[in-house]
């Protein structure tokens, strides 16, 4: 519902603060007081388009801000998906208008588009104008109510996930035959190519141990050079060591304190001789033949000419191997694979016309119900000639179904049956609405329902009917109603009050609930023009009777 209503700065309302009750409101006021101003500072909100020329003279910007309580699924998961959620429910949204014509757009403070504050706006609050939001107008919305009205959620949801599983498996199907067409067209060059691959026999790896190997023979004179004169050097110092052994072992015989320094000598010596063997076989290791080289050389060419070709690495080499077996496979294997995707897609084509077949039938008998529901309850709102229709014909099958499913009317007396939204004006527009919401408790999911210029052409036990309406249908949702007439006024729990007033030489629009002696006057001045003795008696009694 809608809690709060904040306007600056917009046409003729400079600071605008009101609160709105749940159950069932109206607003009224002097013709040319700025309700409809009210209605597009409400509209602009829900995501309407901006208008610069709305700015209050004198100012750069305009803005409307709204508190709504919500408990609705279709707008939580809204929230959720632009990671917008508040607290307990609450939902506070802000537009402002600059002179640019630009303009900004925050749910809960997060940044959202016109489009998406629009969406937003057709889950909290349906209006129904002339001017505004008109739910009998938005593409889909027929078959929804119908849908609704006929029960058919389960069905609807089964539905779609067979038709969205058909579609799945039809677009496969196309991959497939396409993929099959255009392997087979280049079957001689993926076998091709994939006996290239098969007898280079890539490894991941394989590539940086021949560099390395090659870059040991590649420096294996220089190194053969270095190791052996290390050999020589440690030759040299090792009969050095063992001569100067020699002489401390015969000095220990005469001074023992020396033997220290011998034990600590002759691991110097063994540990020379050792390296010096380790070395030479180091040295014999790096014998290798012309043949060797060769064939380093030429398995490096290939593993080099296969990057080259297929990916630039051994890795998408060794990838592009995979892929050339896989299509093979699909050229081989296509026509079975293809076989078997079409007996699913068979099958599941039944299930989705069958199910279809049940939804039209579901919506034919619930239009046949309905359209005389809405036909007896319009005759009641003020249209008693009105004829309505609604009309469920059969489609190629898509994501709703199978049907196309319009409403129809001709509201008076000897005219042909045309579609709602080429026909209706805002009032009827309106009424045919609270018409339909009358008769099936059902609509476009809004918890707060605004009907302006419902009472157009109304008067009379008419008028009583759509107060008596208004208010029925306020027990499930909030419902705000711009009228000019008392019977609507008298049966709402809330009345608000539009005025205009001079403040520092400029008009300005403002609103305010009223009750008590002001709600008499107003009601007075509906019923009469005038807040005379008989008028406020009049108006009192009718008060006293509806209250």
């Amino acid at each position: 519902m809608l809690e709060q209503l904040t306007v600056r700065n917009y046409v003729l309302i400079e600071n605008l603060d009101v609160g709105f009750n749940d159950g069932f409101s109206v607003i009224t006021g002097e013709t040319g007081s700025g309700k409809s101003i009210i209605l597009g500072a409400l509209s602009l909100l829900l995501g309407a388009k901006a208008d610069k020329d709305a700015i209050r003279k004198g100012c750069s910007s305009a803005e409307a801000s709204g508190v709504f309580i919500s408990s609705s699924p279709l707008v939580k998961a809204w929230l959720e998906d632009h990671d917008a959620e508040g607290e307990d429910g609450e939902i506070i949204i802000r537009r402002t208008v600059k002179e640019s014509g630009r303009s900004l757009y925050t749910v809960n403070g997060i940044p959202v588009s016109r489009k998406e504050g629009e969406e937003l706006g057709s889950l909290l609050v349906d209006i129904s104008s002339q001017h505004a939001h008109q739910t009998l107008l938005r593409p889909g919305v027929y078959r929804e109510m119908l849908d609704d009205h006929a029960g058919n959620g389960d069905l609807l949801a089964e539905y779609r996930r067979e038709y969205t599983s058909l579609r799945a498996m039809e677009k496969e199907r196309k991959r497939l035959s396409e993929e099959m067409a255009r392997n087979a067209e280049e079957r001689d060059y993926i076998e091709f190519c994939l006996s290239e691959l098969e007898k280079a026999g890539l490894k991941e790896g394989e590539e940086e141990e021949i560099k390395k190997r090659l870059d040991v023979i590649n420096s294996s004179e220089a190194i053969r050079e270095n190791l052996s004169a290390a050999i020589d050097e440690l030759r040299a110092g090792s009969s050095a060591i063992s001569e100067a052994l020699s002489y401390l072992s015969k000095a220990v015989r005469k001074d023992p304190a020396l033997l220290e320094l011998e034990e600590r000598l002759e691991p110097v010596s063994i540990e020379a001789e050792d390296i010096a063997m380790t070395l030479r076989s180091k040295l014999s290791s790096l014998e290798f033949s012309e043949a060797e080289l060769e064939e380093l050389n030429s398995r490096l060419s290939v593993i080099q000419k296969m990057k080259r070709r297929f990916g630039g690495s051994v890795g998408k080499a060794i990838q592009t191997m995979e892929e050339y077996r896989e299509k093979l496979h699909v050229i081989d294997d296509g026509d079975s694979l293809l076989e078997d995707l079409e007996k699913k897609i068979n099958a599941v084509s039944v299930r989705v016309y069958e199910l279809a077949d049940r939804l039209s039938s579901s919506r034919t008998a619930a239009a046949e119900k309905l359209e005389k529901g809405i036909s007896g309850v319009l005759r009641e709102l003020g249209m008693p000639s009105a004829v309505f229709h609604i009309s469920v014909e059969r489609t190629d099958e898509g994501p709703d179904g199978a049907d196309s499913v319009s409403f129809l009317i001709a509201p008076n007396k000897g005219e042909k049956l045309s579609y709602v939204q080429d026909t209706a004006s805002g009032g009827e527009l309106s009424r045919i609405l609270l018409a339909i919401k009358a008769s099936t408790g059902c609509g476009n999911g809004a918890e707060a329902l605004l009907f302006d210029e419902i009472d157009a052409g109304l008067g009379g036990e008419s008028a009583n009917k759509v107060g008596d309406e208004l208010r029925k249908l306020s027990s499930s949702s909030q419902v705000i109603a711009i009228t000019h007439l008392p019977q609507i006024a008298v049966r709402a729990s809330s009345h608000y009050l539009v005025s205009k007033e001079e403040r520092d030489g400029r008009t300005v629009s403002c609103i305010r609930q009223i009750g008590g002696e002001e709600r008499e006057k107003e009601t007075a001045r509906l019923l009469s023009g005038s807040t005379s003795g008989i008028s406020l008696e009049h108006a009192r009694s009718l008060l006293e009777v509806e209250g």
